[in-house]
């Protein structure tokens, strides 16, 4: 019980966390209707699904319930979105009305099956009734039957699907979910084999071993197949973790060069401490910042003549640096200065030179560049150049 306990508030997790992606901003409904059908059937194994019977009047109606949602309602909704991710290395391509009518027709047969010669048996009871005993095998056969046969199909699409993909995360993701689906159908062959054994002797296993062993094949894969669909997330958590690293690292640059221009500045001025504590849209927000950045550095060009570009230019070879992070280290220093002449209130100048160190042709490469240069602009170099340059100024 404790283990069914703990299956299920991982489902109830992982279905919750999917719903906000799925729901508002209209992800493929798919795989949240895969683990929705999980969810509800490992509930029902706890005693809300005695519960359920009672409050009913239906018995063992949970035992219909489980199989339409954990194993028709999830393999069909799982092999929808396989299908869909892989794309052109799907294991199917029939008609959407064809993939439905399959899981359809399996429901209706078990549900007429469990209604017409079913109830109002206990489930242990009906192996005592010739008429029920065979409806329950033709009930098992049909639902393990599309189980075994979706989750193979299923396997092959994870497999084939892995090893033509270039992505690491996705690849592992699928062959644990691939590894999931094929203990599920070593569960199906279990319960199948199990039943007749039961119907025909007393059993293969001694006591209640087969319930056992089915249990833990099936807490086995659901676990698998929980994990193997959250594998691919975890790419997206590094791209959102680095993302915001830079966000905060830029973000001592962005104050400096947009406190000079407040007019580039979309929003207002944020603390470090707001931008730490704030995890919404970190992607946007440092895509606005890398065009603050760059719209402020521009206007600030017109306070660095060619002359102060020139004696930070000399300032930085001074230290030994050359090439491009002496590029690097000259625009953080010429801004330092630019800076501290917009906010004195000093005119600008008739300045035609805007080249800037570096740049990127998308947001990955501009991070990186904007990177290096806050990081300059933070250093000492900088400082002590524009400490030159204050004394320049007082003296004249």
């Amino acid at each position: 019980m404790a283990v069914e306990a703990t299956a299920a508030g991982l489902l109830w997790a992982t279905t919750l966390w999917r719903a906000r992606s799925v729901w508002v901003k209209g992800a493929n409904r798919s795989l949240w209707w895969a683990f929705f059908g999980l969810t509800v059937t490992m509930t029902l194994r706890l005693p809300a699904g005695r519960a359920l019977d009672h409050l009913t009047g239906i018995t063992d109606l949970s035992y219909l319930l489980k199989h339409l949602f954990g194993g028709v309602l999830s393999s069909a909704a799982l092999l929808s979105f396989l299908r869909k991710a892989a794309g052109g290395h799907a294991a199917s391509c029939r008609p959407r009305w064809q993939r439905l009518a399959v899981p359809t027709l399996t429901a209706a047969i078990m549900t007429s099956l469990f209604f017409a010669e079913l109830q109002p048996y206990e489930t242990r009871a009906i192996f005592q009734d010739p008429g029920a005993r065979a409806a329950l095998l033709a009930y098992t056969i049909v639902f393990l039957g599309y189980l075994s046969a979706s989750l193979v199909v299923g396997v092959r699409v994870c497999w084939r699907w892995g090893r033509d993909s270039d992505d690491r995360p996705l690849v592992w993701g699928l062959r644990i979910i691939g590894i999931g689906l094929s203990i599920g159908v070593a569960y199906a062959l279990t319960r199948i084999t199990t039943l007749i054994a039961h119907m025909t002797g007393d059993g293969i296993f001694p006591g209640d071993l087969d319930d056992y062993l089915s249990t833990y094949l099936l807490m086995a894969a659901l676990l698998l197949n929980v994990i193997g669909s959250s594998v691919p997330a975890l790419s997206k958590v590094r791209i959102w973790r680095a993302q915001r690293r830079a966000l905060l690292r830029l973000h001592d640059l962005w104050r400096d060069l947009t406190e000079a221009t407040p007019s580039v500045r979309l929003h207002p001025l944020r603390s470090l401490f707001a931008e730490r504590i704030d995890p919404r849209d970190v992607r946007g927000r440092l895509y606005r910042r890398t065009i603050e950045i760059r719209d402020a550095t521009l206007a600030l060009c017109d306070y660095a003549p060619l002359s102060v570009r020139e004696q930070a230019r000399h300032h930085v070879e001074a230290k030994g640096l050359f090439g491009a992070q002496a590029a690097v280290a000259t625009e953080a220093c010429w801004l330092t200065a630019a800076r501290r002449s917009k906010l004195r209130g000093d005119p600008p100048c008739a300045n035609t030179d805007t080249r800037l160190a570096g740049g990127g042709r998308d947001l990955r490469s501009e991070i990186s560049a904007l990177t290096q240069l806050s990081d300059a602009y933070r250093s000492e170099l900088a400082r002590s150049f524009a400490a030159v340059r204050d004394l320049t100024e007082t003296r004249t």
